[in-house]
């Protein structure tokens, strides 16, 4: 029992600290336990990187680490920004002790 416990404290740590889950992304900034707000580029042309006329964005929230919803895809963001050709996609990440965190992807285009 007290190994499950161990475990459990040690995956809702590793999780809350933004360890795991936008580690896929071109560009990682820090993270931090109590407090995160960050943003960087999903992408990584940077010579060639145009925004656009048009900002959409779709997020996705995370309360408890028990309950996710939301629709943070690219095409939901170009659909929020009537955008039909995207140019470059940022994301956002919130976190607040692990307890509430949110995702976001911006995109930019015509």
């Amino acid at each position: 029992m007290r190994a499950v416990l161990i475990g459990a404290i040690s995956l809702l740590a590793l999780s809350s600290t933004a360890c795991v889950g936008f580690l896929s992304a071109p560009v990682v900034p820090p993270a931090a336990f109590v407090f995160t707000s960050i943003s960087a580029p999903l992408d990584t042309q940077f010579e060639s990187t145009q925004t656009g006329p048009k900002r959409g964005e779709a997020t996705a929230t995370n309360i408890l680490g028990l309950v996710s919803f939301g629709d943070a895809s690219a095409r939901a963001a170009a659909q929020d920004g009537g955008i039909s050709s995207i140019k470059h996609a940022d994301y956002e990440y919130m976190s607040v002790l692990g307890v509430f965190s949110r995702f976001t992807t911006v995109v930019y285009g015509e």
